[in-house]
């Protein structure tokens, strides 16, 4: 992998993220530029604002070969699938971003994946979380259960946030955001990319337009 620059402050940009100086663990400058353009520009854009992770995986039994296109396809359908979908008179504008990971006793990479989506069309991460479902099923043509992990359950098995909303003006706006970036920066971490096989992508998803 390029080197590239690992940040181990505790905040960015003013909002707080997931780091520990002690045990080396950073994250990487260029996915939390990419993910806060993303925000920022959503934060602009819609007034209610939601925010699902998850995760992508591929089967323990390596039924399914590794391809790195799976992922840009993945990435494709189910930006095109929201891309159509409007409710209430609002489009859903999902902004995706996902990075690959890979643990030393894995023999595939898996991908954490942040959605962003309007919070005035979508109030349920389960939309996302189901969409997700379907195309990743899709892409492996696979329909094991368990290839995307919800993300509301830490390693422990205890109930976590997911599908944080935010609302523009509300009295703890401000206190969501914050959750919404520390929650985002745990894809932004340095480490488990050493592993990714020859010619992965570091990460992927939606491009913000500059005006």
């Amino acid at each position: 992998m390029r080197r590239q620059k690992v940040i181990y402050e505790n905040e960015y940009r003013d909002l707080p993220i997931n780091t520990n100086r002690e045990k080396g663990l950073g994250c990487l400058s260029s996915t939390l530029q990419s993910y806060r353009e993303k925000l920022d520009y959503m934060a602009d854009n819609h007034s209610k604002l939601l925010q699902v992770r998850f995760d992508l995986r591929y089967p323990s039994d390596n039924s399914v070969p590794y391809d790195k296109s799976h992922i840009s396809r993945f990435s494709e359908y189910i930006k095109r699938s929201f891309a159509r979908m409007k409710t209430g008179g609002h489009l859903v504008d999902m902004k995706l971003e996902w990075v690959p990971d890979k643990k030393n006793k894995s023999s595939h990479p898996h991908y954490h994946c942040l959605a962003l989506v309007n919070g005035n069309a979508i109030q349920s991460e389960y939309t996302v979380l189901k969409k997700a479902e379907h195309y990743w099923g899709i892409v492996l043509k696979n329909d094991q259960d368990g290839l995307v992990h919800y993300c509301n359950k830490d390693r422990s098995g205890k109930k976590q946030e997911n599908g944080l909303m935010y609302r523009r003006g509300s009295a703890d706006a401000e206190e969501i955001l914050e959750k919404m970036q520390y929650q985002a920066s745990y894809i932004a971490k340095a480490r488990d990319k050493e592993g990714l096989p020859k010619g992965s992508w570091i990460r992927g998803g939606s491009r913000i337009s500059k005006q």
